[in-house]
């Protein structure tokens, strides 16, 4: 579920950085300006004496892979709370530090993935139009350098709701890996979402925190307006276009404020209706949070 995060420990004496790198990371930093610098595995580990800071950051899920379970550095794997939980007993250890004192700050994640079986993943997510809360937020492809995009973000001031083809960025062909994310730009959102003033990396060992980030994705993911399929008909394709695409909504408003209710009956109905790959991808958010929280 959880994926990159940033923490900040302070008060980091040099003989704890050095404690650090000799007997666990055991890589040679690199002098910048102001700071050190060492990749463990993947996590970018910054340490700045004169300050007595450092701050690590980076993907918890790969790190977790590569240094504890010893199978690279992947995150299309699911990673348990069982799983976070250890991860953080073993940063705890590395860093002399209490999950208690490391301060979440910055690029927060959390996801969870789906296999979508016979259907690519982009396939669906092509179809997300929209999100609204207190206005229509359009979704937008993410560019790829390697051809056509297989992801779609909506953005927020705080956060970003993304919807990938998990499969094709990692590069496996055979697997149709659907993931559903939130990324939190900072700790503003993390607070809000925590219910809390003060986060840390303890946090993460609460079913209470868990519960709350999965909230949030079922909450983002009942708000996306989605275009139907062909064999809907035209008629209802075409009344969840005009529900769904923020364009048409503010160029047509007026007219379109006198049918909304129809509008957003044909487009709800769908939506939750048995067998189609928008309810697929519901259930199987539910299913899999169930996964992640009990294995």
């Amino acid at each position: 579920m959880f994926d990159n995060f940033s923490v900040v420990i302070d008060d980091y004496k040099k003989e704890e950085f050095k404690n650090l790198l000799e007997n666990h990371v055991k890589e040679a930093p690199i002098k910048r300006r102001n700071y050190f610098q060492v990749n463990w595995r993947n996590l970018r580990v910054k340490y700045f004496p004169n300050q007595r800071r450092i701050k690590i950051s980076n993907s918890l899920h790969k790190w977790y892979n590569s240094e504890i379970v010893g199978i690279g550095e992947i995150n299309y794997n699911d990673f348990t709370q069982s799983q976070v939980k250890e991860a953080i007993f073993h940063l705890e250890i590395a860093f002399n530090r209490n999950a208690s004192e490391m301060r979440l700050l910055g690029l927060f994640e959390y996801g969870i993935n789906i296999n979508t079986n016979s259907i690519r993943p982009y396939e669906i997510i092509d179809r997300y139009a929209s999100i609204v809360t207190t206005y229509a937020n359009p979704f937008y492809p993410f560019y790829s350098r390697y051809g056509k995009s297989y992801s779609k973000f909506c953005a927020f001031s705080t956060y970003k709701v993304k919807a990938y083809d998990k499969s094709k960025e990692a590069g496996l062909a055979s697997s149709k890996i659907f993931r559903f994310e939130i990324v939190h730009h900072n700790a503003i959102k993390t607070r809000q979402i925590f219910g809390k003033r003060n986060v840390t990396l303890e946090d993460l060992r609460n079913i209470e925190i868990w519960d709350k980030c999965f909230n949030s994705l079922i909450s983002s993911y009942n708000s996306i307006r989605m275009l139907g399929y062909p064999d809907n008909g035209i008629d209802d394709y075409a009344k969840m276009l005009c529900y769904s695409h923020p364009i048409i909504r503010k160029d047509y408003k007026s007219d379109l404020k006198k049918i909304r209710k129809e509008l957003k009956d044909t487009h709800d109905s769908f939506m939750n209706s048995k067998g189609n790959p928008h309810s697929l991808i519901k259930i199987g958010l539910s299913n899999n949070y169930q996964k992640l929280i009990t294995n």
